[in-house]
């Protein structure tokens, strides 16, 4: 099985965006009234300001011509501390693999590939928000080494 992980063009619009609307699906399910299915998860022409800006990339896994996964992937400037310099953050705004591609050690590649990004671009540390749900995602994205920063409570008002 050779999977190919790569950087995406401007074709591989539709593969990424269905690549996400899989996750999309998964958390409007869970979150209705934050989440909703009857949109692409990125425009066009957000896709294109992603591929268009160095802050910004798109990682992808392809399998014979196929997005099978994806990773959207942001430099964000972190304010200095004390007397510190300046510091860089990747945080992976979308992560998905399909789910028929779950359990091949892909999304594992794919994080990999995503921290190798970030080291690239100067970062000091990689962030993702995982909602509270989704015990799946935490459990794998600690089995890779993250931990907890914060937690974000809500109420309805």
């Amino acid at each position: 099985m050779e999977i190919i992980y790569r950087t995406a063009s401007i074709n591989d619009y539709h593969g990424v965006n269905a690549v996400l609307k899989e996750s999309l699906e998964l958390h409007a399910h869970a979150l209705p009234s934050l989440f909703t299915t009857d949109h692409v998860v990125v425009s066009f022409e957000q896709y294109q300001a992603i591929l268009y800006y160095n802050s910004t990339d798109i990682l992808v896994a392809e399998h014979k011509g196929r997005i099978i996964g994806a990773s959207v992937v942001e430099l964000k400037y972190s304010p200095p501390v004390d007397d510190q310099s300046f510091m860089y953050t990747a945080y992976i705004q979308y992560f998905g693999v399909r789910k028929e591609w779950h359990n091949y050690g892909i999304g594992k590649k794919l994080f990999h590939r995503t921290k190798e990004w970030g080291r690239k671009k100067g970062a000091s540390e990689l962030q993702l928000t995982v909602w509270a749900f989704n015990q799946k995602a935490k459990s794998f994205y600690e089995n890779l080494g993250l931990t907890s920063l914060s937690h974000l409570l809500s109420t309805k008002l």
